[in-house]
């Protein structure tokens, strides 16, 4: 009865168990297909199994970042002579890690870790989001925001245009992924969406890695300049001659 208590109160404040990874700072929206060792095969087939939270983040050093997502494993390959195979995970709910252990031996078993779910401009229904990325503040942030349609535009123009795609179909794959742009009523969404667009799985390598910023940004107005600034600085290096980076 003790830890049923317990549970019941976690969920009242938006609270879950979790096992962490921190192998790249997904964004909503995004899918990661990745070879991954036998270690990493079964978490993710007992997580499907048992129902168990998956998130991911990313990190700066030896620092965990504080916001990341969830991941639902979309699909796990046929495993090879190692017992290792293809797994596919794709982003989903944003959250805030509040505890978290000691990485347990290797980055493909995680951490033990609680987060709390973060509803997106406070629109979104969220099961036990308890928290809340706001809205724009400042008149001059939402001029920003509303440039960032038309920037898009140019972006994926451009990258069309040089043909920096690292695979065939990579930039219409991810506009799959990342589904249309939000409207400007959706600020935080909107933001986050160009994060992951210029920063997508697998790297273009045409953009600063903005992601982790545009994730942890205070507000959603350094989250709107984050973006921004990630946008003009890749169409400036899509002008360039010879390769981004």
């Amino acid at each position: 009865m003790a830890l049923l208590r317990r549970r019941v109160d976690a969920v009242s404040r938006g609270e879950a168990g979790a096992r962490l990874f921190d192998l790249d700072p997904m964004v909503p929206g995004q899918r990661l297909v990745l070879p991954a060792p036998a270690a990493f095969v079964d978490v993710c087939r007992a997580a499907t199994n048992a129902e168990g939270v998956l998130c991911m983040f990313g990190r700066q050093g030896l620092r965990i970042n504080s916001h990341g997502v969830e991941v639902e494993v979309e699909s796990i390959g046929d495993a090879d002579a190692r017992g290792g195979a293809e797994v596919a995970l794709r982003a989903g709910r944003l959250c805030r890690a509040f505890e978290s252990g000691a990485e347990e031996g290797s980055r493909w078993l995680g951490r033990q870790a609680r987060v709390r779910w973060v509803a997106i401009d406070g629109a979104e229904a969220v099961e036990g989001a308890t928290e809340s990325l706001g809205p724009v503040t400042e008149a001059a942030t939402a001029e920003l925001l509303a440039s960032l349609g038309p920037l898009v535009e140019e972006w994926i123009s451009l990258l069309r245009s040089t043909s920096r795609e690292r695979s065939p179909g990579q930039l219409d794959a991810v506009l799959d992924d990342l589904g249309p742009l939000p409207g400007e009523s959706r600020p935080n969404a909107r933001a986050l969406w160009v994060a992951g667009l210029i920063n997508p799985l697998p790297a273009l390598g045409v953009a600063l890695e903005v992601r982790p910023a545009a994730l942890m940004a205070a507000t959603a107005d350094e989250r709107i300049r984050v973006a921004e600034f990630g946008l003009r600085d890749s169409i400036q290096r899509l002008r360039s001659p010879g390769p981004p980076f």
